[in-house]
């Protein structure tokens, strides 16, 4: 016998174990010994044991439950024989039941435990040829099998029987389930409709396959299902379902057509108005009252200013998503550009008697950026804090600069936001809407640009503010 072969035997009674243990012994075996249940599964989860002699009725612990622990956790690599007294045909079926290979009956003699172990050990080697063999045809598979699990689609494969044989990785990120023995279709595809479309792929009479488009884990997840037939030698043996993550597709053509929907309804307001204000001017009703006329024609002026600006947006918006703004990035001192916007919108905030002012320790806050993006960005925060503040207030912007980047807040003494309605604030064409904001234009486009703007350089923008008091817009940016 194999001298690296090594044996556990188990038995709460000292004569018999040290009586095993000395005749496996002289045949070359390694021997540990465990005088009861307890110790015998400590023994177990510091070694790995060849063959296993187990007492059955042992107190506390008995030779079943150490079975079952052996055929759980540690499997064939361990060959399980139960010593016991009870020599009954019951007693042999419920061993075997157990995972047992054999059974060995007290008393006995030291041959007939040598028979037992011979058999037992044969059943070990033939285990390890197996295991042997496994691993050369896996060796084999091995190249298939990692290009499979390198694939960025997720490939299940189903038996004839639908039972899931092969996932890999990627199938188990996108599904959120582990691939396991007792997997069955319905723990992969609760939805019917994958089920429906496998069943009739697996009942047709010609190799074909079929697609479908459908959630998988979350409203945020979209995966293309295809189906394809699996056959070997002209015989169906299941089928293959590639998955394929369109979600970032799925939600670009969500947001062009949220997007169309929303510049449609944003660009009829100012057009209806507009045209709304021609017709009654052309029905001559006024024509006594030029007044009311210039009115009307200054109203249509705002509205087509207001439109404008909306599609100067949307050019800026479209150009910037299709790659077809022009940058030149350069070191550029922020403190310079906020100088700048500030003295541009002097005039406007003089008007209503807002303080303008700069705060910064430094003369310069360089970062690397394109000087049209810088401008756009604070372009709209000075805007928007001149437009939404009070007559006779004022508006702070703050330059702080950090190890990794620059601060800065911009403050303003104005109406200022409830929680709720700072939710959306970054969004397309969202404007908060109540009776303060009423009589103030806009596009509703100008901070979801600032946001993608400052995306494209991994820079941030958050914003906090008091109803009445005023708001604040913080942006960090990368130096």
């Amino acid at each position: 016998m194999d001298e690296k072969l090594k044996v556990l035997v188990v038995d709460d009674e000292e004569g018999m174990r040290e009586g095993i243990r000395r005749v496996l012994k002289k045949s070359g075996l390694q021997v540990d010994t465990a005088e009861n249940g307890e110790e015998a599964l400590d023994s177990l989860k510091k070694e790995i044991y060849d063959l296993a002699l187990i007492d059955l009725q042992m107190p506390g612990i008995n030779g079943f439950e150490v079975t079952e622990y052996i055929n759980r956790e540690i499997g064939s690599r361990t060959v399980v024989v139960i010593v016991s007294a009870l020599a009954t045909v019951e007693a042999a079926v419920e061993v075997t039941r157990h995972g047992a290979f054999d059974f060995l009956v007290k008393p006995f003699t030291p041959k007939d435990l040598l028979e037992v172990t011979g058999r037992a050990l044969k059943q070990h080697e033939l285990i390890r040829e197996r295991e042997k063999y496994l691993y050369e045809l896996n060796s084999e598979r091995n190249l298939s099998r990692q290009l499979i699990n390198a694939m960025q689609e997720g490939v299940i494969v189903l038996n004839i029987k639908k039972k899931p044989v092969l996932m890999n990785p990627k199938a188990e990120f996108f599904l959120k389930k582990r691939y396991t023995e007792n997997l069955e279709i319905s723990d992969l595809f609760p939805d019917d409709t994958v089920k429906s479309a496998i069943d009739e792929v697996i009942s047709s009479d010609e190799s074909e396959s079929k697609s479908r488009v459908m959630h998988a884990g979350s409203d945020e997840m979209m995966i293309l299902f295809r189906i394809d037939l699996l056959l070997q030698d002209g015989e169906k043996k299941g089928v293959i379902v590639i998955l394929t993550d369109v979600t970032d597709e799925w939600k670009a053509e969500k947001d062009k057509n949220r997007f169309v929907s929303m510049v449609a309804h944003e660009l009829k307001s100012p057009l209806a108005a507009i045209i709304n204000y021609i017709n009654v001017i052309q029905t001559g009703m006024l024509d006594e009252k030029p007044e009311k006329i210039h009115e009307m024609l200054d109203r249509c002026k705002t509205r087509g200013d207001a439109l404008l600006e909306l599609i100067r947006d949307l050019l800026y918006i479209n150009k910037r998503e299709a790659g077809k703004v022009e940058k030149s990035i350069e070191k550029i001192n922020l403190k310079e550009v906020i100088e700048s916007q500030l003295d541009f919108f002097k005039v406007q905030a003089e008007k209503r008697g807002i303080l303008l002012t700069l705060s910064a320790e430094h003369d310069e806050y360089i970062v690397n950026a394109d000087r049209g993006d810088l401008d756009r960005i604070f372009m709209n925060l000075i805007s928007n804090g001149i437009k939404y503040n009070r007559d006779n207030g004022s508006l702070t912007v703050k330059l702080n600069r950090e190890k990794s980047f620059i601060e800065i807040n911009v403050s303003d003494t104005g109406i200022g936001m409830k929680q709720e309605e700072m939710q959306n604030l970054f969004k397309e064409f969202y404007r908060v809407k109540n009776e303060k904001t009423s009589g103030i234009s806009g596009t509703g486009l100008g901070l979801a640009t600032v946001k993608r703007v400052l995306s494209s350089y991994n820079g941030h923008i958050s914003v906090e503010s008091v109803p009445d008091k005023g708001t604040t817009f913080t942006v960090q940016f990368p130096v």
